[in-house]
C-alpha cells in the first residue's frame, strides 16, 4: 500500500494519485487542500445556474470539451464515447484518445470515463474503473455508475482538467469539427 503524503490515505499499490484526495504519490510536493469558507461557497453558488434542467438535449447539440491551453474537441452524437489513452501494445484506441494532452502523465487510464446519451436524452458521465479516479465538479464517481452531465461541468480524469460546453450546431464554432480527426472525434 501506497500512503498519501497529503491525506495519509491508503492507495493500492501503483496508483499515480491519491484516491481520496487527487494529490500526487510520485512527486516533491502534494496537492495541497483547503477549506473552503462559507463566503467562498456563497459567492461560488452564485457563479452557477440557480437551477439545472432535466430536459432531453436538442437535436442540434453537439459537446464541446474544452482543455486548458488547447483548442476544444468537439464531438458529434454517439450512444457513447469513451475517453482514455491509445495502447500502442494492442493499438486499442478509444474514442477521445488523451495521449497528446500529457493523458499519460496526468493519470488518465486506456480505458477512462465515458459519456453515454441515455434514451430519454440526456448526458450521464462514467467512470470505467479507473486507476486514478474520474471527478465530476470536484467529486470523485464511483466506478460503472451514472451521472449527470450538465453544460459547464467540469470534469477530471486522474488529473487531466475539462469542462463540457453544450454547442448548438446552428451557431458558429471557434474550429470545424472534420478539419482534424485527432481533435474531432465521430
Amino acid at each position: 500500500m501506497q500512503v498519501c503524503p497529503n491525506c495519509k490515505h491508503m492507495n493500492r499499490i501503483g496508483v499515480v494519485f491519491c484516491e481520496q484526495c487527487g494529490a500526487s504519490l510520485i512527486g516533491d510536493a502534494p496537492l495541497g487542500t483547503r477549506t473552503i469558507s462559507s463566503a467562498e461557497l456563497t459567492e461560488a453558488r452564485e457563479v452557477l445556474p440557480a437551477t439545472r434542467s432535466a430536459e432531453p438535449l436538442p437535436a442540434d447539440v453537439m459537446l464541446r470539451i474544452e482543455i486548458p491551453d488547447a483548442e476544444p474537441i468537439l464531438l458529434k452524437h454517439k450512444r457513447e464515447t469513451i475517453f482514455g489513452r491509445r495502447d500502442p501494445a494492442t493499438g486499442a484506441m478509444p474514442d477521445v484518445d488523451m495521449t497528446p494532452f500529457a493523458g499519460y502523465r496526468l493519470g488518465v487510464s486506456r480505458r477512462h470515463a465515458a459519456i453515454r446519451r441515455t434514451e430519454n436524452n440526456q448526458l450521464e458521465l462514467w467512470d470505467l474503473g479507473s486507476s486514478n479516479g474520474t471527478y465530476l465538479n470536484g467529486v470523485r464517481l464511483v466506478a460503472h455508475r451514472p451521472n449527470r452531465l450538465n453544460d459547464g461541468d467540469e470534469i477530471r480524469l486522474g488529473q487531466m482538467v475539462m469542462r463540457v460546453r453544450f454547442v448548438h450546431t446552428a451557431h458558429p464554432t471557434p474550429r470545424n469539427a472534420d478539419e482534424d480527426n485527432t481533435r474531432s472525434h465521430t
